[in-house]
């Protein structure tokens, strides 16, 4: 008799029921595999392919081919194992794109046990908070990364949570480990296991994501969710359309759903190379990219605008083929630029860490979807809703609701989280603000909190930030809001500029009038930074801004 879908879940609260569960299986969008035996078949049928490069800031080039990275990750279960990492068992790694990353990844999954990521850059507030919601037994880290020393983190954050047993050093010294703290290296002779297969039903991610409150909220995601958004997005574009096969340049961290996901997830689905660096360098980055003959790229704009800033640009030896982009407000003209510029396609996106990504351009459709975030993939639904849940019109802006294989089955020990989040008829609430045109192509407005109303009146704010990203002088560029005692708010550029440039407030307005856009629209104030915020997964921070310009 099969478990019912509470009961994989560890009977955590989701809305699901078996019935929608056996409804996508009927489909093939749910397809019975688990994240482990797909690296196990690729591994079978590409066994000398190069599966993982690792390149370090400090350290040789390393390679492993899929025979080797399936007998890594299978060391890797043996290894957690003999920690007492068993069945339902939460694992966090803090660790920087190394391709033992990957290996752990696989092997929580062979266990059965949970997978989470914190990204190495992480202090010890946003690192408790995730260690302490998912209940880790096991923390990964390396012994110290750039100016932190993890491993001295990890023993203020053992200080605080009894249930996390073990912290696992990647280093090599023994030297000044106390108790519950083990080399990775010291694992090496571990027998070799076997463990049953997981259901492919059962809780195996926790993609952790802050809500309004700044409360981290730990999406549940199964092995049917996640293997959904690889085959949706493959299918999408052409599974060629990467590369044949794909080599993809893995610089967003594996610690954030991105570089989880695409990086890791969606490169073994593909049987292709994961190219792992562990910084993001533009410089760098584009000789890594010459070097590897990288096809493949997946992140948020700020890097696409790096890369735009190197001599990489109109290379006519550029291996480059698709760049998905995603994460944050793509400017709506850089996919066509940045195509011309590299003779690869541009494929701006769209997605949640409570559902990968959901949308996206494709070469299957007539260039215009570059302008939008691109149409939704197969099996999957989109609406776009006013502030009484009833549907807008094609072309007009509301609330976005979605739903679909591979949006995430609740909130780990959140139920209230759980409910608030979800409509009737498994409809998940964004937060985000969109459209959808004529043709179904989907257009991000912005997190609901980043609109900005002047006098009643909305400011789109991804169309300002677009005109603002093509002025000659400007290397990033955001808009938010600041409060206004009469018009409640107002609208506040806030600018990155080339080096030796200058921009005042009029001049950039006169700029944007004479690139069409309404007067209704232009910022009031101007704000001009070395460098924006922005997360290590390359996302602006816009709230940092809000306080900014508000003080």
């Amino acid at each position: 008799m099969s478990s019912s879908l509470a009961e994989l879940l560890g009977h955590q609260h989701t809305p699901l029921t078996d019935a929608d569960a056996d409804a996508f299986r009927a489909t093939g969008m749910w397809q019975n595999r688990t994240v482990r035996s797909v690296l196990s078949e690729v591994a079978a049928e590409h066994p000398d392919r190069t599966a993982l490069v690792g390149y370090r800031t400090n350290g040789p080039v390393v390679r492993q081919t899929y025979r080797e990275f399936d007998a890594a990750a299978h060391h890797a279960a043996s290894a957690l194992a003999s920690l007492g990492v068993g069945k339902g068992d939460a694992v966090v790694l803090m660790l920087p794109n190394w391709i033992e990353y990957a290996a752990l990844v696989y092997g929580i999954n062979e266990l059965g046990a949970i997978y989470a990521g914190v990204p190495v850059a992480y202090g010890e507030r946003q690192a408790a908070a995730i260690l302490r919601r998912s209940k880790a037994k096991v923390l990964v880290i390396p012994r110290s990364w750039r100016s932190t020393g993890h491993l001295e983190l990890s023993r203020t954050l053992r200080a605080e949570l009894p249930e996390l047993e073990t912290v696992v050093v990647l280093d090599d010294d023994p030297e000044g480990l106390r108790e519950g703290e083990v080399l990775w290296s010291s694992l090496a002779d571990v027998p070799v296991r076997e463990f049953p297969r997981p259901d492919p039903g059962e809780l195996c991610y926790l993609g952790f994501t802050s809500g309004t409150t700044g409360e981290p909220k730990g999406a549940m995601h199964t092995h049917d969710t996640l293997l959904y958004g690889a085959m949706a997005i493959a299918e999408h574009l052409g599974p060629k359309a990467y590369g044949d096969p794909m080599v993809q340049l893995v610089a967003s961290p594996a610690g954030h759903h991105t570089g989880f996901m695409w990086g890791v997830l969606f490169t073994v689905h593909l049987a292709g190379t994961g190219v792992h660096v562990d910084r993001w360098d533009p410089v760098w980055g584009v000789d890594v990219i010459r070097q590897e003959r990288i096809t493949a790229f997946f992140g948020a704009p700020t890097f696409l605008q790096d890369m735009m800033r190197t001599d990489l640009v109109d290379d006519p030896d550029c291996p480059l083929e698709c760049l998905v982009i995603a994460g944050s407000s793509v400017p709506r003209t850089l996919p066509a630029r940045a195509g011309t510029a590299f003779g690869a396609y541009i494929a701006s996106a769209w997605g949640l860490t409570e559902c990968g990504i959901m949308s996206s351009a494709t070469p299957k459709e007539s260039d215009d979807v570059q302008l939008t975030d691109g149409s939704i993939f197969a099996g999957s639904a989109v609406r776009v809703v006013d502030a009484e849940g009833n549907d807008v019109p094609a072309g007009v802006t509301g609330d976005l609701l979605m739903k679909g294989p591979g949006v995430v089955l609740g909130y780990y020990d959140r139920p209230d989280a759980t409910d608030e989040a979800f409509l009737p008829g498994l409809w998940f609430k964004t937060g985000d603000t969109a459209s959808v045109d004529e043709h179904g192509w989907l257009s991000l407005r912005g997190r609901s909190k980043d609109i900005i109303i002047r006098g009643g009146e909305n400011i789109p704010v991804t169309d300002v930030e677009t005109v603002l990203f093509d002025h000659p002088d400007v290397l990033n560029a955001a808009v938010v809001a600041y409060p206004d005692e009469r018009l409640g708010e107002r609208a506040c550029a806030v600018l990155a500029l080339r080096p030796g440039a200058t921009l005042n407030l009029e001049s950039l307005c006169e700029y944007l009038l004479a690139q069409g856009l309404s007067k209704h629209y232009l910022p009031e104030r101007l704000v001009l930074l070395d460098e924006l915020p922005v997360t290590q997964s390359g996302k602006i921070q816009k709230f940092k801004l809000r306080q900014l310009v508000a003080r």
